[in-house]
């Protein structure tokens, strides 16, 4: 193929939510924004659509539960047109979302028929060929993108071979082609930071939640590593970014700290590290670097921190350098489970130690659970109510185990039959219920589930009616802007 390229357009998707409370939030596009960076050095222009932020205000209903929150149809199409690029680039993260990446394909074809359509993201990586049999959609990216993207633009100038591609999907003569993703870029200093002007950080401050509740209205995720070591079964970030954990240097992050403080006036940072903290050296620098040079950021994990990875003199160089909460994914409070079901690498008694440490220091914290794993029994789920309430920590965020596609979790399902309906994208979700064991089926789960939300109620009310005191009145906050709008 040979083509002259002069304009790419990056978009991110509107997306599908419930229609009782919305559980889709916009989160500036890093990702995105990398790639950007390299198109641009490609000597391209470039832009970037967010058409789940800038339709944030507008819905339309898809059926009797769920709505489509973002621009509309003729809203993207006319940004299309007047845009008029060569090239869209569609970032697919949630596998959930699955109907609106293919809606989206046919609405860029619908508008012009010549444009070359590219998609990525984490779906992609783990549903490659199902993204790719669609007619509309011409090639894909696997995992992180940026080696690859240039590639992609050499091979569309005729400069490079589809079949030299790493991590590369497209069709010959209808038929799909797939480079499995084999190589991962090994010093990220050598990576641009993000396009943060075509990114428009501006349109998303004042955001009440993004990744979580913001404390400040200024704020931004950032990378400073790729990788996880871990080997959770229910997780696909291996798929999507590789298994070894990689770097960026301490000055690099913290020079585009300074950047974002400078130009931006950034005041909260979001580390969208996989596990920023993963390797305690390092972690140890970052936070020392931050409290030297003074940045003034408060910080949040929303992903978690690797338990298995961090210490007492960790946790208190948080607390110095302004993390604003330690989210402790700890999974379960069954060590079998952990140990012989999740094969997460951590011990129950450390992290209970080190959530003792964050009490003694007021260090906020949060624990992240999941129940309903196939080999799981009711009593392990008990177990890891009772663990939350033993430290404290009375309002966990709890997911049912959800067989993601790219995950060993999924194939085991596969294996042993363990979906309790035919499997669907719109079901994935942390409470669609789509599992069932010899153990305990989707309707035990639920009511699991309300029991033990009920336990840690009971028990917060007999250990720590301040805490009960304060989810009350945050009800009656929302329950007030509820009934102004």
């Amino acid at each position: 193929m040979h083509k002259s390229i002069e304009k790419i357009l990056l978009l991110v998707p509107p997306a599908i939510s419930s229609k009782i409370v919305r559980d889709v939030n916009p989160l500036p596009p890093i990702g995105l924004g990398y790639l950007a960076s390299v198109i641009r050095e490609e000597g391209l222009q470039v832009n970037i659509c967010d058409c789940l932020l800038q339709g944030w205000n507008q819905e339309e209903e898809i059926s009797k539960n769920l709505i489509k929150v973002g621009l509309s149809d003729y809203q993207i199409a006319k940004v299309l047109m007047e845009y008029d690029p060569d090239i869209v680039g569609v970032s697919c993260q949630f596998s959930r979302q699955n109907q609106i990446y293919h809606r989206l394909f046919k609405l860029i074809k619908n508008t012009n028929r010549d444009i070359i359509t590219i998609a990525g993201g984490s779906h992609v990586t783990v549903c490659p060929e199902e993204i790719l049999k669609d007619e509309n959609c011409d090639y894909i990216i696997l995992g992180e993108g940026e080696v690859s993207i240039r590639q992609f633009i050499h091979a569309v100038t005729k400069r490079y071979k589809f079949n030299e591609i790493d991590g590369f999907g497209w069709k010959e003569n209808g038929v799909v082609k797939i480079n499995k993703k084999q190589s991962w870029i090994k010093d990220l200093d050598t990576i641009s930071w993000p396009a943060y002007d075509l990114i428009g950080l501006e349109k998303y401050f004042g955001i009440e939640r993004s990744h979580g509740k913001r404390k400040k209205e200024r704020f931004c995720p950032i990378i400073t590593s790729r990788g996880c070591p871990a080997n959770c079964t229910f997780c696909s970030a291996k798929k999507v970014w590789g298994k070894k954990f990689r770097v960026r240097s301490i000055e690099n992050v913290i020079n585009e700290m300074k950047y974002l403080k400078k130009e931006f006036g950034i005041e909260e940072i979001l580390f969208e590290d996989d596990n920023v903290t993963a390797n305690p050296k390092r972690a140890k620098q970052l936070f020392e670097r931050m409290i030297d040079e003074d940045l003034g950021f408060v910080w949040d994990t929303p992903n978690g921190v690797g338990v298995w990875s961090i210490d007492q003199s960790i946790l208190n160089l948080m607390k110095a350098s302004g993390c604003l909460k330690v989210n402790f994914p700890v999974e379960s409070g069954s060590q079998r489970v952990l140990t012989e079901i999740i094969r997460k690498p951590i011990q129950l008694k450390k992290v209970e130690a080190l959530i003792g440490h964050c009490r003694n220091i007021g260090l906020p914290y949060g624990m992240f659970l999941v129940i309903g794993m196939p080999g799981e029994t009711v009593n392990d789920i008990w177990e890891s109510f009772k663990f939350s309430a033993k430290c404290k920590c009375y309002n966990p965020h709890i997911s049912v185990a959800t067989p993601y596609p790219g995950t060993e979790l999924f194939e085991g399902c596969i294996e042993n039959n363990y979906f309790a309906k035919v499997f669907e994208f719109d079901d994935l979700f942390i409470r669609s219920y789509m599992i069932r064991t010899e153990n305990w089926d989707e309707n035990d789960l639920r009511k699991i589930l309300v029991k033990g939300r009920l336990y840690l109620i009971i028990k917060a009310l007999f250990e720590d009616p301040v805490f009960i005191i304060k989810k009350l009145y945050e009800k009656v906050k929302i329950l007030k802007l509820f009934c102004k709008t």
